[in-house]
């Protein structure tokens, strides 16, 4: 499974270059761990505009981690408008093919693999040590306190649990169960509209195993900021 998930990071990656995968905003949200309305703000007011901004679903997989980013830029205390220009600034070299290799930001400026992008450089870098490192720090909360609000989570985009995973090329970017394309929106549906229990959504997918099952449902559940029902 290690080789696996080592070519999957490896895709997804990659991936950051075009824009792939299809969210609309509440799923955007939910797994940015950004706020929907923040992220409707930040379109409307063109602090961050989404890769597919006149069609529908309007947010890629990208997006997904560069509104992560704008949201710990403003942590940092870093304006909209600028935290906006700086992940421009990183689209446009990962539209480029280019690695981006180090981002260290203040509350004043930002610095892009040794580049500064601001006439004005303070104190406390906090560095990300590469691409892989940008999915990391957001891997399992991603906290706006800036935004007044509860402490916020986002999944790992990669491997957001146990027995699932994310890829732009799988099914828009939805989250499946591992080593198939079933969505785990799907058992999330089956047992919140339907009443199914494991055992009966087991029945459904006979590759699927109850600890995936659970996992996936888990996993929607706390996406969505809603309390699992017993199985």
């Amino acid at each position: 499974m290690s080789g696996d998930l080592d070519a999957l990071t490896r895709q997804c990656l990659r991936s950051l270059r075009y824009p792939r995968g299809r969210y609309g905003s509440n799923r955007a949200a939910q797994l940015s761990g950004v706020p929907t309305r923040t992220i409707q703000v930040w379109r409307r007011d063109k602090v961050y505009v989404p890769d597919f901004d006149s069609a529908q679903p309007v947010w890629s997989y990208r997006d997904l981690i560069l509104v992560r980013m704008v949201a710990w830029l403003r942590q940092r205390g870093i304006p909209p408008t600028r935290a906006g220009r700086y992940a421009q600034k990183v689209r446009e070299r990962l539209t480029a093919g280019e690695d981006v290799q180090r981002i260290m930001a203040t509350h004043r400026t930002a610095v892009f693999d040794g580049e500064l992008f601001d006439p004005v450089l303070g104190e406390g870098f906090l560095p990300y040590d590469n691409l892989a490192g940008l999915l990391s720090v957001f891997r399992f909360q991603a906290q706006v306190s800036d935004f007044g609000r509860r402490r916020l989570w986002g999944p790992d985009l990669i491997t957001p649990s146990e027995y699932t995973f994310i890829s732009p090329m799988v099914l828009g970017g939805d989250p499946c169960i591992r080593n198939s394309r079933i969505p785990t929106a799907n058992v999330h549906a089956l047992r919140q509209e339907r009443g199914l229990t494991t055992s009966q959504i087991v029945d459904l997918y006979p590759h699927l195993k109850p600890e995936e099952a659970n996992d996936a449902y888990d996993l929607e559940s706390r996406l969505r900021g809603t309390e699992p029902i017993a199985a």
